[in-house]
């Protein structure tokens, strides 16, 4: 019973972070639900808000009281925006947009086809162009997921050497900014949709030694990438059915200089028989409701890489929220 109402505990949890419960209890201590409503701006019937907390706090997520005081725990510090593993973001639109098209789930196992035009009205990407506030959640979900991630690149792999990198569908460029921010004789470019290029701009560091060194190039990917000496593609490959990520490959390939690489950071499912993975299982799910991609395992990045021109060298795994891995690319 615990994991069939997984999908009511995900929703409490993102309905209370959406009303920024988590970072005013860290501010101003433990409230009441009546406190937080009046002292505090958050909005809410109270008594309904104290019914949510009350649940919250069976799972730990809130100490609690006998006046119904909430406080934090470090389960909700990481629900609040200036934690350093903090995932506010992610758990707010888990119970938005992704939450109505998780509701397809049944038809996406009956025609294997993704479910955001029936439920979102467009495709997801074409959703996210057509609406700019989604775009920009999406792009700081992406970047509170991805933080585990990013520091498993910067610490697993040694850039030192390297002149250019291209950090192909890299949103917002938060991991290219930091290897600029490490490596003084980088320069990186980040390749993604033209639509973000304003966000972008909007958030770049102040430090011009940083900037400077770094290009944003809005474009299609499928079409063509940027020259450059390694390539990184950061939760990217995933979304993509083989077809289409060979054809990515290929163009990383061709544009290649040196002795290059090609680093995807994402899933590497465990083979059948071995139970474990279910955090990046479960990311498959949501890869089948949402888009024409999956997760692989060992075996089935293997093929796309030969194809395209590459063989599999270094598989590092990284610990973060869905057991991610570098798959290093050596030109074959």
């Amino acid at each position: 019973m615990q994991m069939v109402i997984g999908g009511w505990v995900s929703k409490t949890i993102s309905e209370i972070t959406q009303l920024h419960v988590p970072d005013l209890v860290k501010k101003h201590g433990p409230s009441t639900a009546l406190e937080l409503v009046e002292r505090h701006g958050v909005r809410a019937h109270a008594p309904s808000l104290q019914r949510a907390l009350r649940a919250c706090a069976s799972l730990g997520l809130f100490t609690e009281d006998a006046e119904s005081r909430y406080g934090p725990t470090p389960l909700s510090d990481a629900l609040t925006a200036d934690s350093p593993v903090s995932i506010k973001a992610i758990t707010e639109i888990f119970g938005r947009s992704w939450y109505t098209v998780w509701g397809g789930l049944g038809d996406a196992l009956r025609s294997g086809e993704p479910q955001p035009k029936s439920r979102l009205g467009a495709e997801y990407w074409d959703f996210l162009r057509s609406n700019p506030k989604e775009m920009e959640e999406f792009g700081a979900a992406m970047k509170a997921n991805s933080n585990g991630s990013l520091r498993g690149v910067l610490e697993l792999w040694d850039f030192t050497g390297v002149k250019t990198v291209a950090d192909v569908g890299g949103g917002f460029g938060h991991l290219a900014l930091a290897l600029l921010a490490k490596y003084p004789e980088l320069r990186a470019t980040v390749l993604d949709m033209p639509d973000l290029e304003p966000i972008v701009r909007a958030q770049l560091p102040s430090d011009p030694g940083v900037t400077a060194r770094f290009t944003y190039q809005g474009g299609e990917m499928f079409a063509d990438v940027p020259a450059a000496e390694v390539y990184v593609m950061k939760h990217i490959i995933h979304d993509w059915d083989d077809e289409r990520c060979v054809a990515l490959l290929q163009h990383c390939v061709r544009r290649m200089q040196g002795d290059g690489r090609v680093l995807c950071v994402d899933a590497v499912l465990p083979p059948a028989g071995d139970t474990s993975g279910t955090a990046a299982k479960l990311l498959d799910i949501n890869m089948l409701v949402f888009i024409p991609g999956k997760e692989r395992t060992l075996a089935e990045w293997t093929d796309p890489y030969r194809a395209a021109g590459l063989r599999v060298g270094h598989v590092l795994p990284i610990r973060d929220n869905f057991g991610t891995s570098i798959v290093e690319g050596v030109r074959a």
